[in-house]
Formats: C-alpha cells, sequence, structure tokens
C-alpha cells in the first residue's frame, strides 16, 4: 500500500514502558517545523526523555527537519535520556548525506529495533541494519 502523499502533517506521543514513542505522520515541511520542534520537547521535558521517534509513515521531510530531530536529540541527552528514529527507510540517510549533517542521529529499520527492550542505545551517529 502506497503512503498518502496528500496526509496532512500529524504527530502524537503514547509511552511504552520506560520509553515514549512520538509517531510522525504526513510531510515535514517548513510549515510543520515548529509543531513538531515543540511535540518533541514537550514529550523529553515533560513526559520521558527517552525516545523513538517512528517516521515510517513520513511522506517527505525537508532538510530542516534533521535539524528539529538533532535539536531533540541533544535536548534528550541533557535530560539524561536519548532519541532514536526508526522505520524511515533509505530516504532519511539520503537526506542526511545529501545534507553533509554531522550531527548525531541514530537510525533503526523499525521500532521494534529501536525500542530499548529489544537494544541498548548507541553512541554518536548510527544506522543500524
Amino acid at each position: 500500500m502506497k503512503p498518502d502523499v496528500n496526509r496532512p502533517f500529524a504527530c502524537n506521543w503514547s509511552a511504552v514502558g520506560e520509553c515514549a514513542i512520538v509517531r510522525v505522520a504526513g510531510p515535514v515541511e517548513v510549515s510543520a517545523l515548529s509543531t513538531f520542534a515543540d511535540e518533541l520537547r514537550h514529550v523529553i521535558t515533560t513526559k520521558l526523555p527517552r525516545l523513538v521517534v517512528d517516521l515510517r509513515r513520513v511522506t517527505a521531510m525537508e532538510a530542516a527537519g534533521l535539524d528539529v530531530l538533532a535539536d531533540a536529540h541533544q535536548l534528550a541527552i541533557e535530560n539524561g535520556g536519548w532519541l532514536r528514529a526508526s522505520g524511515a527507510a533509505q530516504w532519511l540517510a539520503d537526506l542526511i548525506r545529501a545534507t553533509h549533517s554531522t550531527r548525531p542521529l541514530d537510525h533503526y529499520p523499525t521500532l521494534a529495533d529501536a525500542l530499548p527492550s529489544y537494544r541498548p542505545a548507541a553512541v554518536g551517529a548510527t544506522y543500524h541494519r
């Protein structure tokens, strides 16, 4: 089934044990960046600083979306946690490479792979297959 490219941006979170899952859907465009950043900041600072950002339903992401993820990653570390991205397939690695981003972002192929009960947190920027 193809993703609905006309779907509006949506972002919500839920807790799984000691970890938050932030599910993102639709295009992460300039108009959605502040909402995206605010939701990540809210979850990290008021709920759980350990989070997985599930990107499997993202239909497009502006390069500035990487900055939102990297800033949230840093905020999570400052609050004693971590941030992992999951489900973006190859497009996230391609976007990181195309933008020459050097900011750390751990990415896992699936949500299950990213959850801490399955795998310990990695240090630095890694892509897990």
